[in-house]
């Protein structure tokens, strides 16, 4: 009788445990709103050709893992991972070209409702400019809506764009600063959302908005 007690004390406290990280308060409200839409261009784009870790959740969970013929060489970089992005412009404009580079973050954790990745960003534009831009991307809501999906009697429908972009964890920055051209000492935000495709590989969402300093700092 002792050690079916021990062992049903020990189920309920699994369930109880991983109830409280996948409900963790903490999450609550730790994504960032967008900004205003009149102001800012949204552009989908498809990252196939990246090099580094895998950009699932379970590289993330296990602190990184090495994704086959992508992988890079060196050790010191299996928690790293880097791509080129074409941001198509419209309106007949050239595309803007991007280079991408995500790392883990060395402060997630679980127990904060943080699970995510430090992205930065170079943003070329021919004949304008161009612009660097930093965020952080939690993926905490991905890992929760799983869990759900897996319960029994549960018929969740997952939103077809999830926000990924949260406030960084203490000691990171976040925003867009300006680099040459007409954007030289612009400043503004990013947002990056996740596009969940209903078949085949999703895709994403970046948010940019870059304003011109004030006439007085000039």
């Amino acid at each position: 009788m002792r050690w079916l007690i021990g062992i049903l004390g020990l189920v309920l406290g699994l369930l109880a445990g991983t109830a409280i990280v996948l409900f963790n308060p903490l999450a609550a409200g730790s994504q960032q709103g967008p900004v205003q839409a009149n102001l800012v261009p949204d552009k989908a784009f498809r990252m196939d050709d990246y090099r580094g870790m895998d950009p699932g959740l379970g590289s993330l969970l296990r602190g990184a893992g090495r994704s086959g013929e992508k992988a890079l060489a060196a050790p010191a970089l299996a928690k790293l991972r880097i791509g080129i992005v074409v941001l198509p412009a419209g309106n007949g404009r050239p595309a803007a070209l991007a280079v991408k580079v995500s790392t883990l973050s060395e402060k997630n954790s679980l127990w904060r409702a943080q699970l995510g990745t430090l992205d930065y960003w170079n943003i070329f534009w021919p004949g304008e400019g161009s612009v660097f831009a930093s965020g952080y991307s939690n993926y905490w809501p991905l890992l929760q809506d799983g869990f759900l999906d897996m319960l029994p009697g549960t018929d969740t429908v997952a939103d077809p764009v999830v926000p990924l972009s949260a406030p960084p964890p203490a000691g990171e920055l976040a925003g867009v600063n300006g680099a040459a051209g007409r954007y030289a000492g612009f400043i503004g935000e990013i947002r990056e959302s996740l596009l969940m495709a209903a078949s085949g590989e999703p895709g994403w969402q970046l948010s940019l908005k870059a304003s011109p300093p004030p006439l007085g700092s000039q």
